[in-house]
């Protein structure tokens, strides 16, 4: 038995406009995401850059951290800043505070905060603190909300 291919010939692929625009609307998308990738606003984790440029206190049972500096003349709000003090333990790196808000967090596990002026934004002459002994290796970081980025890392 013999077998027999029937082609049908009424049927047509995609219309060469249709296609056109399908082939144009690949290469946007091709070249929007790579434009994402090299400008790095895709990776994820990478967080903004420091804000805050300060100076450091030189008293070993007390560490000071001043802002002496916003840059890039970004404005930062009291309420969107967020502390994490991280330590070692044992090998293992522990979050004394982990992500709490500025304001709230003031005053507890020896880190403070003193505002250089009255106002709801972070400002130069503003202060950070840890009167209590932390271990060699312990972090204090000023992040954003979400956690993603640090306006400051302070090494103790």
């Amino acid at each position: 038995m013999k077998k027999t291919w029937v082609m049908r010939k009424d049927t047509d692929g995609v219309s060469p406009v249709v296609a056109t625009i399908l082939l144009v609307g690949l290469t946007v998308v091709i070249a929007a995401v790579l434009y994402v990738m090299v400008l790095g606003l895709g990776n994820p984790g990478g967080g903004m850059p420091p804000v805050f440029g300060t100076n450091v206190g030189n008293d070993p049972s007390n560490y000071e951290w001043t802002i002496s500096a916003i840059l890039g003349g970004m404005a930062v709000l009291k309420t969107d800043v967020y502390v994490q003090l991280r330590t070692i333990i044992m090998n293992e790196t522990v979050f004394i505070i982990a992500t709490e808000p500025l304001l709230a967090v003031s005053g507890t596990h020896g880190f403070n905060y003193s505002a250089a002026t009255v106002g709801n934004y972070i400002a130069v002459g503003d202060s950070f603190s840890l009167s209590k002994s932390y271990a060699s290796g312990t972090t204090l970081s000023l992040v954003a909300p979400d956690a993603t980025g640090s306006y400051a890392v302070f090494n103790v």
